[in-house]
């Protein structure tokens, strides 16, 4: 097993627990604030009423609601140069402040916030609310499976979600409710499903958990067209697979579901002992580009703390705008302290942070308006 990929994996337990924290406190906000308002809201009726028919109304601006068509138009790689760049931290995007402390940080304002669901919980419309709210395009990593029942990796082998059952129904209605949730939001959402399925540390590996060759394309290909059936027409369908560096299958052609049901390819990429971008993600990118054109975007990164890690940060900033296909990243900011296994973030240490300030700085990112 790859150091990095143990270290993300680790990481990655530790930050499901806590972003169900934070989804769970801030639905709690909310019930407290409305029971707060309730009183307030009943005795300001009359009120507005009456000022209502003593002077004109005033005029609000609504702000134009982006859709998938434009987000992807934003991103062709004919028409701008502009790229995403995202983050999966604590509390992002519920708590704004976890947003501020990061552009703080970096200088410049994300514009992408990703969070975990996995089939257990519902579609929350609030969180795809709150990251727009905050200027960010909401990146939902969702897992099938039921989360760990532990932290070791044989934990991981859960029969009842099996891609056979997934193929076979078994899910149909929980998937077809999920739908009708991101078709009601009316906000184009990223939707990231099964990552990193040609590792072996995920119950919808092909590897893992009694599933067999050509289920999870089977699996992916059933779920999209729930979705169809539905009427859903703002998901952003991203595939990504992990690099082949330290991945059990490498064949991911066969992995792959096709262009009519798919966006975006994504990429799962920690630094491990790589000084530059192309060691990291050359021959994973080569080998998708075998296979199709869709844009890309680094859907986790990061760089572990060693003599690499602002060599590997230079050079993936000043990589970047490079790449006519690449249209962003998304960088894990969970740190050692908040429970990952390492310290991946651009901010772990003044000499990376610095090195990122100043790569970002020339990367010319896309404004998400807020909604």
């Amino acid at each position: 097993m790859n150091l990095a990929i143990l270290l993300a994996f680790t990481g990655w337990v530790f930050h499901n627990a806590e972003q169900t924290k934070a989804r769970d406190d801030a639905a709690k906000s909310v019930v407290s604030a409305q029971t707060g308002q309730t009183s307030a809201s009943a005795s300001a009726g009359a009120s507005a009423s009456a000022s209502a028919s003593a002077s004109p109304s005033a005029t609000k601006t609504t702000p134009a609601t982006p859709t998938k068509a434009q987000i992807l138009a934003e991103t062709s790689t004919s028409s701008t140069s502009a790229k995403y760049f995202g983050v999966s931290a604590t509390k992002v995007p519920w708590a704004p402040s976890a947003l501020q402390a990061i552009t703080k940080s970096a200088g410049v304002s994300p514009d992408m916030a990703e969070y975990y669901v996995n089939w257990t919980q519902s579609f929350d419309p609030g969180t795809v609310r709150d990251a727009y709210a905050q200027g960010t395009i909401p990146v939902l990593t969702w897992e099938s499976f039921a989360g760990l029942k532990g932290t070791t990796w044989n934990t991981l082998n859960q029969p009842a979600y099996s891609l056979s059952k997934i193929v076979d129904g078994d899910y149909d209605t929980y998937i077809s409710t999920f739908a009708k949730g991101v078709k009601a939001v009316a906000l184009p959402v990223v939707i990231r499903l099964d990552h990193e399925m040609n590792g072996d540390w995920f119950p919808w590996s092909e590897d893992r958990n009694g599933n067999s060759s050509g289920q999870y394309v089977e699996a992916w290909r059933h779920i999209w067209t729930l979705f169809q059936q539905g009427g859903v027409t703002n998901v952003i369908w991203d595939w990504a697979p992990n690099v082949i560096r330290g991945a059990t299958i490498t064949d991911l052609k066969e992995l792959y579901p096709g262009d009519q049901y798919v966006d975006w390819v994504g990429l799962s990429a920690y630094d491990d002992t790589e000084t530059t971008a192309t060691a990291l993600l050359y021959p994973s990118l080569e080998e998708i580009r075998g296979f199709t054109q869709k844009p890309m975007l680094i859907t986790e990164t990061g760089a572990q703390p060693g003599s690499q890690k602002v060599a590997y940060t230079e050079n993936f900033l000043a990589w970047l705008p490079k790449q006519a296909d690449v249209i962003g990243f998304i960088w894990n900011e969970i740190s050692a302290s908040q429970g990952s296994g390492t310290n991946w973030g651009f901010d772990a240490d003044s000499a990376t942070l610095a090195a990122f300030q100043r790569g970002i700085k020339n990367v010319t990112l896309v404004k998400v308006p807020a909604v």
